[in-house]
């Protein structure tokens, strides 16, 4: 059935943004690994209000005598569950995709929490040692630091 494949290919994409945000946990939250995620993401987002449209136009095909005003995914999900049972199954599934896409989200958050801190925290030690090379100024002495020198 047409409307099967269509509720198919959104479970895919939304396993595949799962993925995305495990591989991303996997590879240790690193701000290349972000760039990939945002990146992976951006692709899948864009395809998402095209294939909800489809699945739509394709119930709109299967059942010609309903009205369908469904804004989001989860509307036309909810909807196919009530006029053709048999396609439960594929419903279930659409929402097992998007619970594990919300729990994967949840787990980049707070990977992504933790990374803030860290360059917070980085942030906080190079200030420190830059205000500690700004206590030693160079004075006319003829000893004074080269080091400090070629900084300034």
């Amino acid at each position: 059935m047409v409307i099967e494949s269509k509720i198919a290919v959104l479970v895919e994409a939304y396993q595949r943004l799962s993925k995305a945000n495990k591989r991303f946990i996997e590879q240790g939250c690193s701000i290349d690994a972000f760039r990939n995620l945002i990146e992976q993401r951006e692709l899948v987002m864009e395809d998402l209000p095209l294939l909800s449209q489809e699945l739509v136009a394709a119930m709109e095909k299967s059942f010609p005598d309903h009205q369908f005003s469904c804004n989001s995914v989860a509307e036309a999900v909810r909807t196919i569950s009530i006029i053709a049972p048999d396609l439960e199954d594929c419903c279930s599934q659409v929402r097992i995709a998007l619970k594990q896409l919300v729990d994967s989200d949840l787990d980049v958050e707070k990977n992504i929490a933790a990374l803030k801190d860290e360059i917070k925290s980085e942030i906080g030690r190079v200030r420190q040692g830059s205000r500690g090379l700004k206590g030693y100024r160079q004075t006319a002495s003829s000893y004074g630091s080269c080091f400090i020198n070629k900084v300034k």
